[in-house]
């Protein structure tokens, strides 16, 4: 099957393009309330998208699960995250072929992607430790004991790495790839950022244990993860943080993740003190001191990026609509 980049676009006897195309390119004269001169508006493209995640993608990875979900047992949710991940790609794959852009578009193109990935990831797990280690020194924080060894630590361990690494591809892909960058295209950049960040922390409030210092360093994660994206070009730097702050969270110092304690986890930590300092049932990610480490973060971003590489070109379908820098 051809690529739809490399298909020409097709018109029918009177000159008009057919298909796809015809949407997209629709002259803003027919409707301008969906479509200007350069086709279908980026709001609207980004609606299509939520309605073919929400509507779509969504009952019917829960559709696949249903039979399963006994059999899965403690598993069914790191299933689930894989299938929306898979789903997510599926309804940016559609968005892109009716675009006519390359899938990739969407902040997965990258000259030198293990390069951004590695340095998230390290990035990622300084950040933390370099958090827990000053509660510990004030006494707010202990390591503990070593909680798993032997051949159940290899399993939880590969399993946890294969899980949080979905976990930060399906988030990251869900609220910075298509969405952000389709939003851009028609209010700018940081107008963007801002509304995905609100929407990332939004779906947040169901998780267990969460509460509303939380919620608000949710929107600062997804903010400084924005910032990544803006200075990197791509969601790899972000997806390696992403992957690593979390595993290390739930897995390699066994604390709350967004309200979530793992069952599996390598040392037994705990917390001591008043929930603003320590985060209480959310985490580190309800500190109060969590602000001045993402803050920290976004200042090495800056200093090891020090110009913007984010770059997204209109299609073929749009290319004469600018790009805003916000």
């Amino acid at each position: 099957m051809q690529n739809a980049e490399n298909n020409p676009v097709v018109n029918d006897p009177s000159g008009n393009p057919t298909g796809p195309e015809k949407l997209l390119r629709q002259p803003s004269k027919h409707n301008p309330v969906l479509f200007n001169d350069h086709g279908m508006r980026a709001g609207w493209r980004f609606l299509l998208f939520l309605v073919l995640v929400r509507v779509v993608v969504i009952p019917l990875v829960f559709m696949a699960l249903h039979p399963f979900r006994h059999a899965l047992g403690s598993y069914v949710g790191d299933f689930a995250e894989f299938l929306l991940m898979l789903g997510v790609w599926a309804a940016t794959y559609m968005m892109a072929r009716l675009e006519r852009r390359s899938f990739f578009a969407y902040g997965l193109r990258d000259s030198v992607p293990l390069r951004h990935f590695l340095s998230g990831i390290a990035t990622g797990f300084a950040a933390l430790t370099l958090m827990l280690l000053v509660l510990h020194l004030f006494h707010y924080f202990d390591f503990g004991p070593q909680h798993m060894r032997g051949l159940a630590l290899w399993r939880a361990t590969l399993a946890n790495l294969l899980a949080f690494a979905v976990v930060a591809v399906f988030e990251e892909t869900a609220f910075r790839g298509y969405p952000l960058h389709t939003l851009t295209d028609g209010i700018g950049f940081w107008p963007s950022a801002v509304l995905m960040s609100l929407l990332f922390a939004y779906v947040h409030r169901q998780n267990p244990g969460e509460a509303p210092m939380g919620i608000a360093a949710v929107f600062a994660f997804g903010m400084m993860l924005a910032f990544s994206l803006w200075r990197t070009g791509s969601l790899l730097w972000a997806i390696g943080f992403h992957f690593m702050w979390d595993f290390s969270e739930t897995f390699i110092y066994g604390v709350p993740d967004s309200g979530f304690v793992s069952p599996e986890h390598l040392l037994t930590a705990k917390f001591s003190g008043p929930a603003w300092i320590t985060g209480g049932t959310v985490g580190p990610e309800g500190s109060i001191f969590i602000f001045l480490v993402l803050a920290a973060v976004a200042i090495v971003v800056h200093f090891q990026y020090s110009t913007r590489h984010f770059e997204f070109r209109p299609s073929e379908t749009t290319k004469d609509t600018r790009v805003h820098e916000g």
